[in-house]
């Protein structure tokens, strides 16, 4: 073991801790990715076959194969390794992998990412019992994998695997896992697809090939046409066109998931939209609100001021002090004019002869009508029939406004604006009862 070297073409994957070291050949990565893929949203198992080894104190793990998970159980929802799997596991063993044994298995979980599954831990904890085998868990959809291991300390069930933070993988010739895929019918990895991101390809067509034309060795079989159930192939095709196949798969699925993530960004900027319109909509009816309050009060004062001006007038006592101080502007009476209407035409008769004169009596022509009073002059703007002299204060009583006071001591709403200006009034409808106020003399 002293002239052990690891390998030298490896590429690390995440960050590697002071646990278990794995280490995985590039070929098995690309063998159970494909084979994950290939069952779409269907899980699938694999065995993992390696070898484990301590250098220098530290626990290796080499991965160096894989074999179909061939013949598994469903209970319950979940798939498990059957005895007939055990057995065809230990064959391929012997035949393709000589001095290797199994280190672990194999579970795609397609749309749940790296999530351990409980109750495949358990089953992990009940069948693979040795301390360095592993359970890889792979989303060939989110294309997402994590090592589990089991925990010596673990204090609740959950704890019992553990995540390995990062592992290796490595590249070399991989004589056996390849003579392995050709004897399984599978498909030839020669020029895999590796994890990056890949071109989609258009599928070529492909032809119906009769197996007994040619030997089987000159033909590659693509794993999603394979029943392993039966062990029989429906379809035949070369390297190239599977790969092609498997990029434009990939590409439509990745186009997909590309619209949904478009939907989600243009219903959220909808929504983001619709928000800011609700919020200004909001502001808006919030203003609206506080000028319809304003004009509501504005109304009641009016109302208010015309309630009491009514009331003024309306009194018996003010009445016909009011109508004296405004009386009715009065103008010559001028006769109504007659209308002339045409009378029909009449038919033409012969005069009658005239009437015989009747005696005239002469009558003393009537008396001269008496002249007509000449109109009262107007009173003055600053004359109150109600008192006899302005006075130069008053006391706003309630009910009082500046319209009624000016109509009460000057007969009419003119002064307003001057009882205002000389009592430093801003506004005429906020007055307060109890003030007394200065008015106008001229």
């Amino acid at each position: 073991m002293n002239d052990f070297t690891l390998p030298a073409n490896i590429k690390q994957i995440g960050s590697i801790g002071n646990g278990l070291r794995i280490y995985m050949e590039d070929y098995v990565c690309t063998f159970l990715h494909q084979y994950a893929t290939g069952g779409g949203y269907d899980e699938r198992l694999a065995y993992l076959v390696g070898r484990h080894m301590l250098i220098g104190g530290q626990s290796f793990l080499f991965i160096s194969g894989a074999m179909y998970g061939m013949y598994t159980d469903q209970t319950e929802g979940l798939l498990r390794f059957s005895q007939k799997s055990a057995e065809y596991a230990e064959t391929m063993l012997e035949e393709h992998f000589p001095g290797q044994e199994i280190v672990g298995w194999m579970q795609s979980q397609p749309s749940y990412g790296t999530y351990l599954n409980q109750h495949y831990a358990s089953y992990h904890i009940r069948e693979f019992t040795k301390p360095y085998q592993v359970l890889f868990v792979m989303d060939p959809l989110e294309r997402v994998n994590a090592f589990y291991v089991a925990n010596p300390n673990a204090v609740t069930p959950a704890d019992r695997l553990t995540d390995v933070s990062g592992y290796f993988i490595y590249y070399e010739k991989n004589v056996n896992m390849h003579e392995y895929m050709l004897t399984n019918k599978s498909v030839d990895y020669s020029k895999p697809p590796t994890f990056v991101e890949l071109t989609p390809v258009e599928p070529a067509p492909q032809d119906e090939v009769d197996l007994h034309d040619e030997p089987q060795s000159q033909y590659y079989y693509d794993e999603d046409d394979y029943n392993f159930d039966s062990g029989e192939t429906r379809h035949i095709s070369d390297p190239e066109e599977v790969i092609r196949r498997h990029r434009a798969n990939t590409a439509a699925r990745r186009g997909v998931q590309a619209q949904q993530k478009r939907s989600s960004s243009l219903l959220a900027s909808l929504c983001a939209v619709l928000f800011v319109v609700s919020f200004v909509m909001g502001v808006g009816l919030i203003r609206n609100q506080d000028r319809i309050y304003r004009m509501e009060g504005e109304i009641r004062q009016l109302v208010t001021a015309h309630r009491n001006l009514f009331a003024q007038i309306s009194n018996p006592e003010f009445a016909p002090a009011f109508a004296e101080a405004n009386p009715p502007q009065t103008s010559e009476q001028t006769p109504p004019a007659y209308e002339i209407t045409p009378q029909p035409e009449q038919p033409q008769t012969l005069p009658e002869p005239p009437p015989e004169p009747t005696p005239v009596t002469e009558t003393p022509p009537p008396d001269p009508p008496a002249p007509a009073p000449e109109p009262t002059p107007p009173s003055s703007a600053y004359y109150s029939p109600l008192m006899p002299s302005i006075p130069t204060t008053y006391t706003i009583q309630p009910g009082d406004s500046l319209l009624v006071i000016s109509l009460y001591f000057f007969g009419d709403a003119n002064m307003v604006n001057e009882i205002m200006a000389i009592n430093g009034i801003e506004d005429p409808d906020h007055i307060v009862a109890g003030r007394t106020i200065s008015l106008p003399q001229r």
